[in-house]
Parts: structure tokens; C-alpha cells; sequence
């Protein structure tokens, strides 16, 4: 740019040389033509005075003015070349002046919108990098989000859906261990497999409730007081320990009695045996050996019909097992229980899901306000870059433009200036909360 500069001062230095040549070529003329009238005016004030003299003088004089004469003649010629070769040279350099200033022009402005583009293209597509690496996080985000609300909605549906089907289900099986039950009243005279009885019948009905071996229970937990049958797990972490039992000889033996006196006798023997098998358990206090566990225990009964008919003989079993810390428990009331345990596990896991939800989303919203304020730069950039183009326009109107002006007065150049306006358009600020946060 200093360099087009220095070539158009010195283009302009050139042509005012030649203006002024030429304004002295045509003073020399003047003066020549001055010079012959004021040879007349003495010559002819001279013959008035004394003519012989003068014609002396004129002739001397003559003799001067050839030699003079001779002289101008050549030097006239000279300058008519260099006149000719200068008013040449005043329409070449007119020609070529036309063409420089127009293209001086239109060159800085293009190669100025060129150098802006360049920058702004480099600035877009380094931003451009920028925002798809932040996008990327956020969309594997949006994802997990999209993913855990499908399974929180298909695991609702499932749970909602299904109920339904669970309690027939429920019904189903409550009529087929009844029938069971009743079937294998015969087959239960041994204490060894009334034992075993219970304890699949324990299974089965956690099995039923939705839970799933070593994840929601375990089996068989030893521990110093002894080995609880089955070990429910709670969602907080805690557990309930449950042990089945099966004292049910002297209630199938009431079942084939005759006599109602005789059979009352058995039922109270039933009685007895509950009572003498809820304090034996109670005494072990399995909630003591486990972190975070209910201070009872369930004893499960597999047998529906024989704790309802000691219930219905002695009202007061219930309580006394309450308070010795013992739950007795049907394959009813006990598969109501899981069911209730199964449905914290389903609320315990939405809440965990909601939990996983909240993290991602503080995530999401903290990478938003990341991304707004790479935005918000980009946006200041551009302005400066604005700035930057206007101050440029703004020095070619009051600098560089008035001066070529003058030049194109002085030498009469012909054509049209391009017009460039400064840009007025200026980026939309971002007025969001989260900028100011981030900033």
C-alpha cells in the first residue's frame, strides 16, 4: 500500500512538471514577441534621433539577432519535440492515471473485503470446529437423556400395563396352591419334607413377586444366630430376613378327627406348636446381625388354611407374635409384602433414573451456557471485524480519496468513482441469563 502510494505521488510530481514546461513554453512565446515590439519601438526612436547611428546599431544589432535568432530557431525546435513527446507522454499518463485510479480503488476495497473474508472464513470455521466438538458431548447427552426417559416410560408402561395380568396371575395361583396344598396334606406327614415344602413354596412366591435370585434375595444366609431361609433385599440397602415353617402335624391330624372335641383338642395343639416355634425364632434376633434391617422377622407359614384356623382359636397369636418381633406370614400376605418390596425396587431404580436425568440435564445446561458464550464471541469478533472494515472505508474517503481527487482535477481524467459505504448491520447480542452465569 506505501508502495502505490510513493508510485502515485511521484506519477502526479511528473505531470505537474510537464504543466509547468508547457506554461513556460508558452511565456517564452510571449516574452519572444515582447522582445520583437520593443525592438521596433527603439528602433524606431532611434531613427527619429539619429538615423545614420541607429542604421550603424541595426545593422550590428541585425548581425546579433541572426546569431540570436539562429540560436531561438534551434532551441524552438527542441522544445517543439519535447513538447511533442510531452503532450504524448500528458495522454499516456492521462490513459493510464484513468485506469490506476479506478483500479486502485476497486483493488483496495477488493482486496480489503478479500483479507476480511479470508479472516471471517478462518474465524466461521475455527468456531465451526469449536461448536461441533461441543456439540458432540451434548448430542451423546440428548441421547442418553432421549434413552433413559424410553426405558423410565417402558418400565411404567410394563409396571402400569401388567398389573392387570399380575393379579389373575395371583388368583391363579392362590387356586392352585390351595388345590396343592390340599393334595399334598397326605404326602406331609414327614417334618423333612414339610421343610423342603416350605422352603420351595418360599421361592416360588419370591419368584412370583418379580424378584430375582442374588440381586433382590439370597438364600440360606448364615449367621451367628443361625441361617434364616431367604435374606430380602431393601432398596436403602437393608434386609429382611424370613424363615419358613411348617408345624403343621397336629393341624393335618385335626383335619381327619371325626369329633369336633377331638378336633378342637388338635387345633389347640396346632396352637401351641405356632407359639413355641414364634418364640424360638424370635429369640434369634436375626435384625441384629444385619446393618440397616427392621427389627422383625417373617415367619412363613406355606399353609393358608392352618393359620387362619389358629387365628380364628386364639386372636390373640397375632399380637404375641408382633410382639416378640415376629411377622407371620401366608403365601397371601406374604407375597403381598414382596409385591410392596418389588415396588420400591421399581421407584427406588425410577429415582435413580431421575437422579441420572437431573446430572445429565445440569450437564446439558452447563454446556449450553458454554456454547452461548462461544456464540456471544464469535459475535464480537464479527463486530470488530466491522469496526475494522469501516475505519478502513472511512480512511480511503477522508485520505487517500480527496487527494486522487485532486490529481483528476489537474489533469482531467475522465470516469466514476466506486462507491463504498461503510457497513452498518451489527451482530444480535445474545440477552440470555446464561451468558452472564458462564462470563
Amino acid at each position: 500500500m506505501i508502495s502505490l502510494l510513493s508510485w502515485i505521488i511521484t506519477l502526479v510530481a511528473l505531470v505537474v512538471t510537464i504543466i509547468m514546461a508547457i506554461s513556460a513554453l508558452k511565456l517564452y512565446k510571449e516574452l519572444k514577441k515582447n522582445i520583437e515590439e520593443k525592438s521596433k519601438f527603439e528602433h524606431y526612436r532611434e531613427e527619429n534621433q539619429n538615423l545614420l547611428k541607429e542604421i550603424d546599431s541595426l545593422r550590428a544589432e541585425n548581425e546579433h539577432l541572426k546569431i540570436e535568432k539562429a540560436k531561438y530557431e534551434k532551441d524552438i525546435e527542441s522544445l517543439d519535440d519535447k513538447l511533442s513527446w510531452l503532450e504524448k507522454a500528458k495522454e499516456e499518463l492521462e490513459k493510464n492515471f484513468k485506469a490506476l485510479a479506478s483500479d486502485v480503488a476497486l483493488k483496495n476495497t477488493e482486496s480489503f473485503l478479500n483479507q476480511a473474508n479470508d479472516k471471517l472464513k478462518g474465524l466461521i470455521d475455527n468456531q465451526k470446529t469449536e461448536l461441533e466438538k461441543l456439540l458432540d458431548p451434548l448430542k451423546n447427552n440428548l441421547d442418553t437423556l432421549q434413552n433413559n426417559i424410553r426405558e423410565i416410560e417402558s418400565k411404567r408402561e410394563k409396571a402400569y400395563g401388567g398389573l392387570e395380568k399380575r393379579l389373575e396371575e395371583l388368583s391363579r395361583v392362590h387356586n392352585e396352591l390351595q388345590t396343592g396344598i390340599t393334595k399334598l396334606t397326605s404326602s406331609l406327614k414327614s417334618t423333612t419334607a414339610r421343610g423342603r415344602w416350605g422352603e420351595f413354596q418360599l421361592k416360588r412366591i419370591v419368584e412370583l413377586a418379580g424378584m430375582t435370585a442374588h440381586i433382590d434375595f439370597e438364600e440360606q444366609e448364615v449367621t451367628e444366630a443361625g441361617r434364616p431361609d431367604m435374606i430380602i433385599k431393601l432398596p436403602n440397602g437393608g434386609v429382611i430376613p424370613v424363615d419358613a415353617k411348617a408345624p403343621l402335624n397336629a393341624y393335618l391330624e385335626a383335619m381327619e378327627c371325626q369329633s369336633d372335641e377331638e378336633k378342637k383338642k388338635k387345633l389347640n395343639e396346632h396352637i401351641k406348636n405356632l407359639r413355641k416355634t414364634i418364640t424360638n425364632l424370635g429369640s434369634k434376633a436375626y435384625w441384629e446381625q444385619f446393618q440397616q434391617s427392621p427389627d422383625f422377622v417373617i415367619m412363613f407359614v406355606p399353609l393358608e388354611a392352618a393359620v387362619s384356623a389358629a387365628f380364628e382359636m386364639d386372636p390373640t397369636l397375632l399380637e404375641d407374635a408382633v410382639k416378640r418381633k415376629v411377622l407371620i406370614t401366608t403365601p397371601i400376605t406374604l407375597l403381598a409384602l414382596l409385591k410392596s418390596v418389588a415396588y420400591g425396587w421399581q421407584q427406588f431404580q425410577l429415582t435413580e433414573n431421575a437422579k441420572k436425568i437431573a446430572e445429565e440435564g445440569k450437564e446439558l445446561y452447563k454446556r449450553l451456557s458454554k456454547f452461548l458464550n462461544d456464540v456471544d464471541t464469535v459475535g464480537k469478533r464479527l463486530k470488530s471485524l466491522v469496526q475494522a472494515y469501516n475505519t478502513a472505508v472511512g480512511s480511503l474517503e477522508t485520505r487517500l480519496l480527496p487527494r486522487a481527487r485532486k490529481f483528476k482535477e489537474y489533469s482531467e481524467i475522465e470516469g466514476e468513482e466506486p462507491d463504498i459505504q461503510p457497513l452498518e448491520v451489527d451482530p444480535r447480542p445474545i440477552n440470555a441469563p446464561e451468558l452472564s452465569e458462564e462470563e
